[in-house]
């Protein structure tokens, strides 16, 4: 089994915690379909399009056969609309330690190349061992994001270490599934970080990306007032994080007859290469473009190449924000409206660390995919997420002050607690 390339992996994680990062290309996304009705833009600043019409979100049923999902408040069941992932009964519901505290935990974390991921290591170790049950007894991390097999043993090798619990950021989701059904015939609950596994046995935790990107791009044709041309930027065409946010864009579109798709183009998740696939595309076509929909992380790529061709940057879907789009939007309120999502590295951390003490404490995770949805940076709090000093290159994270990712709330549902 040969390397993957790095940048088909967790195009999300140099920058920003996109809903799942980006998944190998082994695992097949199935699109949800767009004709189910009754959706609105929920979550964004301006009062919401009608049900069923142009810049609506709309009610797309998850995969949840066992109906899971169903059984859960609607105010978290709300999160899964459009969820692309199957959701099933959680393998360690009934689950609870052989022995009292303290537990021994493993994690297999991913390399420490950017600021996202040294802060959701800090301050999900940091949790677990403030709360006096946990010893972290190993952490490993692959040498590189493109190495897989070596991914794959060190799982093995903390497996066969026997901790009470693992915690593990795959660097892709697939390949994972047979090694972590392993740990669960050894009586193992795997915790996975930021990239659910599609099998009973791991107990996910992450973002939907499909209704994230839903529900910017509703935001958008609302601001064309329902008619003009877009285009769209992939990430990596073919992975899962931009296919789940395809399917997100297009339901949202469908529902559109006077707009139509410009064209498409590959930013890699670099603004950078953004910039470049942008400016080549705009060159060619002198049309108006009324909106930008991007799949994770290259606003700050697309505002740039408009701006280098003296182009009015148009309304843009921002999945992932950075500080260099809020910044932009900060600085160009006049002219330009901001739909973008919160990143809150430290939360996220903490949320993970806290699935694992309560799944070690014997709760029972209920399902096994544990998703929410982002909160949403808009025009009415773009003051509260700007800091003094951040510019269109900026190209750290932004998050709402107070984002907690996951509330108690939820985390009570997701385990089978009330109140």
């Amino acid at each position: 089994m040969s390397p993957i390339p790095s940048r088909v992996l967790h195009p999300g994680r140099r920058l920003t915690a996109l809903a799942g990062a980006a998944a190998v290309t082994t695992l097949v996304l199935t699109a949800c379909g767009s004709g189910a009705s009754g959706g609105t833009a929920a979550g964004a600043s301006g009062s919401p399009a009608a049900a069923g019409k142009c810049g609506s979100v709309p009610d797309v049923a998850p995969k949840d056969p066992q109906n899971v999902v169903a059984a859960l408040p609607h105010d978290v069941s709300a999160a899964y609309n459009g969820y692309t992932g199957e959701v099933l009964p959680s393998a360690w519901a009934g689950w609870k330690p052989s022995h009292p505290a303290p537990y021994k935990v493993a994690i297999l974390s991913d390399p420490p190349v950017n600021a996202f991921q040294t802060t959701l290591f800090e301050s999900m170790t940091s949790a677990l061992k403030k709360s006096g049950d946990v010893q972290v007894v190993a952490n490993v991390s692959p040498q590189a994001q493109n190495d897989v097999p070596g991914d794959l043993q060190l799982f093995n090798q903390l497996v066969a270490d026997k901790p009470d619990l693992i915690i593990a950021e795959p660097l892709a989701p697939a390949p994972f599934v047979g090694a972590i059904d392993a740990a669960g015939k050894a009586g193992i609950p795997v915790v996975t970080a930021w990239e659910p596994v599609p099998t009973a046995s791991s107990i996910g935790v992450g973002v939907n990306n499909w209704l994230q990107a839903a529900t910017l791009a509703a935001k958008v044709v609302q601001k064309m007032g329902g008619k003009g041309s877009v285009l769209m930027v992939h990430g990596i065409p073919g992975v899962q994080q931009d296919s789940d946010a395809f399917a997100g864009f297009q339901a949202v579109l469908a529902q559109c007859p006077d707009i139509t798709v410009a064209g498409e183009v590959t930013g890699n998740y670099n603004p950078a290469a953004t910039k470049g696939a942008t400016l080549q595309f705009l060159s060619s076509h002198p049309a108006q473009i009324g909106g930008v929909l991007e799949s994770g992380v290259m606003t700050t790529g697309v505002i740039q190449a408009f701006q280098q061709l003296g182009r009015p940057v148009p309304a843009i879907a921002d999945v992932g924000s950075t500080q260099g789009s809020v910044a932009f939007a900060h600085d160009n309120k006049s002219s330009y409206s901001m739909f973008g999502t919160s990143t809150p590295d430290a939360a996220i951390g903490e949320a993970v660390a806290q699935v694992a003490i309560r799944t070690l404490h014997g709760d029972g995770p209920v399902l096994n995919q544990l998703i929410t949805e982002p909160k949403y940076i808009t025009a009415d709090n773009l003051g509260t997420v700007y800091e003094s000093g951040w510019t269109l290159s900026s190209p750290g994270d932004a998050a709402l002050p107070g984002d907690t990712f996951m509330t108690d709330e939820q985390l009570n549902a997701f385990f089978g607690a009330q109140g």
